[in-house]
């Protein structure tokens, strides 16, 4: 699987399954459900019915997150996957041959899709450089218009990331434990609204590129 060549023959992993990965994905699946107890605790007390709900539907989204988690390997001009959920010691699995017929476009944050007819590959925005790298090597064509469009309006873009990722985790907090559904509690309903109103800004911003330039369906 690794040619003797050298490093940059070797296949490319992206969302790696191993041990410290499953351990990360544990660790935030633990300290999420610690702080909506926490959170809620504050907003409604301490009843079973409270503690028990919140960590049910954190483990219901996160078994969700997981199982539609992928691992993605490129190597020897073809693209292979392997689910986090799969059974331990599987190999991954081919999808599709990869070369200057096959077109990767940059869609969003942390979102590629290959065209024409291939998969959608999620990875973390920090990781780019790994899979345009791996793709180019496939001799991949690389349409990387969304990357373009972050580095023109850098200050927008981060200011996107920190309304959905920083500020919204915060508001979620306060409204929960302010307990918005109390009638009297005017602090929970004004972070609830807020918490609305950040999400749909920071999803109107991840929108903005699209409305001011489409990605090109051809090429690069």
């Amino acid at each position: 699987m690794i040619d003797s060549r050298g490093t940059n023959d070797q296949p490319v992993r992206l969302n790696e399954r191993t041990r410290r990965a499953v351990l990360v994905r544990v660790g935030i699946f633990a300290a999420g459900a610690g702080v909506g107890e926490i959170a809620f605790a504050i907003g409604y007390g301490w009843p079973s019915s409270i503690l028990a709900f919140w960590p049910t539907l954190w483990l219901v989204g996160w078994l969700s997150n997981t199982l539609s988690a992928t691992e993605w390997t490129i190597g020897d001009q073809e693209l292979r996957r392997r689910r986090w959920l799969s059974l331990p010691g599987s190999r991954p699995s081919a999808v599709m041959p990869l070369g200057p017929q096959v077109e990767i476009v940059h869609e969003s944050w942390a979102r590629w899709r290959i065209r024409p007819h291939g998969p959608v590959i999620v990875v973390q925005p920090w990781r780019t450089r790994r899979l345009v790298d791996a793709m180019e090597r496939a001799h991949v064509r690389v349409n990387d218009w969304r990357g373009a469009w972050n580095r023109r309006h850098r200050l927008l873009n981060d200011f996107g990331l920190l309304v959905i990722w920083g500020v919204g985790p915060v508001l979620a907090f306060v409204a929960a434990a302010f307990a918005p559904l109390k009638p009297d509690s005017v602090a929970g309903a004004v972070a609830f609204w807020a918490l609305v109103g950040a999400l749909v800004l920071g999803l109107a911003i991840d929108f903005l590129p699209w409305n001011m330039r489409r990605p090109s369906t051809q090429g690069a």
